[in-house]
């Protein structure tokens, strides 16, 4: 039953991937449907490790769901220029998430070790909360603002409420909880630990730039906004 569970997960989210690239073919769909259909491939199932790989293979399935559709939805061709900027957030930004999210798949479905309830509560809990917030995240942000690039599109505007007022990127933070998840089915403090670390990282180089560009556009809203939420956590400073 293992095995048919994992099998069906990969055909399901390769038909979802496939209808993905006939709708809206971009390079950021394929980047993200692969970072997820790659580790849901049924191969390397043993009795030992059935229960991970089994875990591993949802995970990628719910949260690579999420991914694929937001960005089918969102992401315009225009939106991914091949230019010296859009390879910038891609090797500093997108390559080191990607790394972890396959890096941490393929440790977890390999590991033998049996889940504890603990464990499995615990991921149950993360993969839940990060991927609802991701969503509502990217729901109260809108599509205009939804982007890998760092552009600005005409009718955008500065977001402050919702979310956005209490923390300045809630997407981000959603997507480190969903790591957090996948560091638990590694079973490994050293494996899970550099993952988040070079995860978290990439978001880093990714906040830096965005935010100076949001400063550049807004000038002193951006500035004023930025000195009154947190930028990982919420926070509403007066």
């Amino acid at each position: 039953m293992t095995q048919l569970w994992i099998q069906l997960n990969f055909f399901l989210f390769l038909a979802l991937f496939v209808v993905t690239l006939v709708r809206n073919l971009n390079f950021n769909a394929v980047l993200v449907g692969l970072t997820y259909l790659v580790p849901l491939v049924p191969l390397g199932l043993t009795p030992e490790n059935a229960d991970r790989f089994l875990i591993v293979s949802f995970c990628n399935l719910i949260f690579g769901t999420i991914e694929v559709v937001v960005f089918m939805l969102t992401v315009k061709p225009e939106d991914t220029p091949f230019d010296r900027e859009h390879v910038k957030q891609l090797f500093g930004h997108a390559l080191p998430i990607v790394t972890v999210l396959i890096g941490l798949s393929f440790i977890g479905r390999a590991t033998e070790v049996p889940v504890s309830s603990v464990e499995l509560t615990g991921f149950a809990l993360l993969l839940i909360c990060g991927s609802v917030l991701r969503v509502v995240a990217i729901y109260q942000i809108g599509a205009a603002a939804f982007k890998f690039d760092i552009i600005f599109r005409s009718e955008q505007k500065l977001k402050t409420n919702q979310l956005y007022g209490l923390m300045r990127h809630p997407s981000y933070t959603a997507m480190m909880i969903v790591i957090l998840a996948y560091a638990v089915t590694a079973h490994s403090w050293a494996a899970g630990s550099a993952g988040i670390l070079v995860a978290w990282a990439g978001f880093q180089y990714r906040i830096r730039h965005e935010e100076q560009a949001l400063a550049d556009r807004f000038g002193e809203e951006y500035l004023t906004y930025r000195a009154c939420t947190g930028m990982w956590l919420p926070s509403r400073r007066l």
